[in-house]
């Protein structure tokens, strides 16, 4: 697959977060379909694991980068013409559930340095997540209550 430059400039920045949910992991360009192991191609097998059913990872999906867990941070390759919108699916939960995250890869990029730079700042993190992200979004939520924990400990 040739991979879309909106996604190889993302892929490049490598932001790394502290936070548990966020992105953590990334693929190399060059070994980017072997980056989908685990979500498209059974790691053992080989076979695809994609499919066109409620809960199945979908073809056209691919991964972008991971947390700490391995939860998938993905696009579809078809919604180039929408930039890319990020999804995030909790992993190991029996069947993926997308929730977007942003609305196009440069967004996502955006966020991801924004928080960067708040988690190197000595201040309410918690504060600035809550005016600036959308909390009714279950994976923004989960963020905020990441950092929370951190902060508790």
């Amino acid at each position: 697959m040739k991979i879309p430059e909106k996604i190889k400039e993302f892929i490049e920045k490598r932001i790394e977060l502290e936070n548990f949910c966020l992105p953590h992991f990334y693929p190399e360009i060059d070994s980017f379909e072997a980056f989908q192991v685990g979500y498209k191609i059974h790691g053992n097998t080989g076979e695809k694991i994609t499919g066109e059913d409620q809960g199945d990872f979908r073809e056209s999906w691919f991964v972008i980068c991971s947390g700490y867990s391995n939860d998938p941070f993905f696009i579809d390759i078809h919604e180039e013409n929408e930039n890319f919108p990020v999804y995030f699916a909790w992993h190991g939960a029996g069947s993926w559930n997308p929730i977007k995250v942003s609305n196009s890869i440069h967004e996502f990029s955006n966020q991801l340095e924004w928080l960067k730079e708040i988690e190197s700042m000595d201040e309410n993190i918690q504060k600035r997540i809550k005016d600036k992200m959308d909390l009714s979004n279950k994976f923004w939520a989960e963020v905020y209550s990441e950092y929370e924990e951190c902060e508790d400990e």
